[in-house]
């Protein structure tokens, strides 16, 4: 028997539909113009010739290392939420700076006009704001900026999500099983350092009865085992069904063959929950792969097979 008394009812957003708009947001860090271009090009190819793109004011602004001030970035995000059309929000990148925007979104705008939201990265705070605090379901999914070099199989992945479609399961390419058994329960999908960043906060999302996936990049073993252990200490994984693990790159030891690996210190740390963790799966910062979740609604793990199974639809 389940127990989803914690997590309140999920608000999809409308599929996406021919003539439905695509906003192009820049919530997070600076754009580079070559790869805004050829991402743009990309989805070009997959949306119908008179698809129509809203491009956010700031998508080329450079502020430091945020495109744009947290003023100029939050209202563009509002101007989105606030198209009363049905529409597509795709983030051009991630980053840093959307933690900063936090506090100054409005998530009436979003319950009104509920709207996917696409992305990952930086991008795993507004997903969680988005959940915590307007219970609309959305997609961890690839920026625009990766969308001009990711895997064909990816981009269509993305949009069957999108459509409203069901994709068949995401089994993990060199996956490895902690802990076998099936779980069920709604995906929270994020990378790992903007998780343990929100915790202690409001936005963190409830983790009892749901299953984790997280990815990282460019973080050491030890700041991996830094992030799990403080999640562990929080008590914030408490009651989690079990945990999924993407790619985690450029995560190498300091030293070639000295200490643990990033995947062994994730085996160890989240041993001790005692519940499925299987590692391998295609998602997150390296180059070429990147596959889309659902997050917010219900999945199953696998553990003995590796495979993660979609069981209802993140759009509607």
């Amino acid at each position: 028997m389940t127990d989803d008394t914690h997590t309140p009812e999920i608000n999809l957003p409308p599929a996406l539909r021919p003539g439905m708009h695509m906003h192009v947001v820049a919530p997070s860090g600076p754009v580079d113009p070559p790869r805004l271009d050829k991402g743009l090009r990309a989805l070009r190819r997959v949306l119908p010739d008179d698809a129509p793109f809203e491009l956010a004011k700031n998508l080329l602004e450079a502020d430091g290392y945020f495109a744009g001030p947290d003023d100029v970035r939050a209202a563009s995000l509002h101007a989105a939420f606030a198209d009363p059309d049905p529409s597509v929000i795709i983030c051009a990148r991630g980053g840093y700076g959307l933690t900063r925007l936090l506090g100054r979104l409005d998530p009436a705008r979003l319950r009104r006009n509920p709207k996917s939201i696409v992305g990952f990265s930086d991008v795993t705070a507004l997903l969680c704001w988005a959940w915590v605090t307007a219970s609309v379901a959305t997609i961890h999914g690839p920026v625009l900026g990766q969308l001009g070099g990711l895997h064909p199989g990816d981009i269509d992945h993305l949009f069957d999500l999108l459509r409203g479609e069901v994709p068949p399961p995401i089994v993990a390419s060199e996956g490895s099983a902690l802990h076998g058994g099936t779980v069920e329960g709604r995906l929270v999908a994020g990378n790992l350092e903007v998780l343990r960043s929100l915790v202690g906060t409001k936005f963190f999302p409830p983790m009892r009865g749901n299953i984790l996936a997280f990815e990282e990049v460019n973080e050491a073993p030890y700041r991996i085992d830094r992030a799990l252990t403080q999640l562990l200490s929080s008590g914030v994984l408490r009651g989690v069904r079990g945990v999924i693990v993407g790619q985690l790159s450029m995560c190498e030891r300091p030293k070639p063959g000295v200490g643990p690996s990033a995947e062994e210190v994730v085996l160890e740390r989240l041993g001790t929950l005692g519940v499925p963790v299987v590692t391998g799966f295609d998602f997150g910062h390296d180059s070429g792969r990147n596959v889309a979740l659902p997050f917010g609604t219900r999945v199953r793990l696998r553990a003995d097979d590796c495979a993660l199974e979609l069981l209802e639809p993140v759009t509607r």
